[in-house]
C-alpha cells in the first residue's frame, strides 16, 4: 500500500467513525532517528495491511538532527516506506494525545512514564546491526497488533 493510500485510507476511516479515534502510538528512541523509526514504519505498514485503522509516529528523548541512515537504507531494502519528518522530541501533546507510548532502548520523561501509557521494549539491540535491531522490533509490532485487534473485536 503507498503512503498516499495509506493517507485516503486513514481520511475515510476517520469520517466514518468521528467519535472514536484511532489508537495513536508514538514509539521513542533516544535520538528519534533509528529504533522508532522503524517501529512507526512497520507498525503503519502491518497495520494497513490488517485493514487496522491504527497510526504511529516517531520521536527522541535526544533527538538528533537527521533519521539514521543505516535505518533508511535498511527499510528502503525491505521495501517499507521511511516514514516523513525528521526526529523531533517527544512532546507534552504527544503524550496526552497517545494511547499507546513505547520506549525502545531509552528513559521517558516523567510525564509519559506517569500517563499510565508507556511500555518499554527494552530488549530490541543496539549493537548488532540492522537485520536484528528491526526482526526485535517486528516482533513487538506483530504482537502490539495482535493486542489492537483484539481489543477492537472486543470492543
Amino acid at each position: 500500500m503507498s503512503v498516499t493510500q495509506l493517507v485516503v485510507f486513514f481520511v475515510l476511516w476517520a469520517l466514518q467513525t468521528p467519535s472514536r479515534p484511532a489508537p495513536a502510538v508514538v514509539f521513542v528512541c533516544e535520538h528519534g532517528a533509528a529504533k522508532s523509526v522503524i517501529a512507526t514504519a512497520y507498525f503503519n505498514k502491518l497495520a494497513a495491511e490488517r485493514g487496522l485503522p491504527f497510526r504511529a509516529t516517531f520521536r527522541g528523548t535526544a533527538p538528533q538532527d537527521n533519521l539514521s541512515v543505516r535505518a533508511v537504507e535498511g527499510l528502503k531494502a525491505d521495501g517499507v516506506a521511511v516514514p516523513t519528518g525528521k526526529p523531533s522530541a517527544i512532546s507534552d501533546t504527544d503524550v496526552a494525545d497517545a494511547t499507546h507510548i513505547f520506549a525502545i532502548g531509552c528513559t521517558l520523561p516523567e510525564k509519559a512514564i506517569r500517563s499510565g501509557k508507556s511500555a518499554d521494549w527494552s530488549d530490541v539491540p543496539d549493537d548488532q546491526g540492522y537485520g536484528p535491531m528491526r526482526d526485535a522490533i517486528v516482533r513487538h509490532v506483530k504482537a502490539l497488533l495482535d493486542e489492537l485487534e483484539r481489543a477492537k473485536k472486543g470492543a
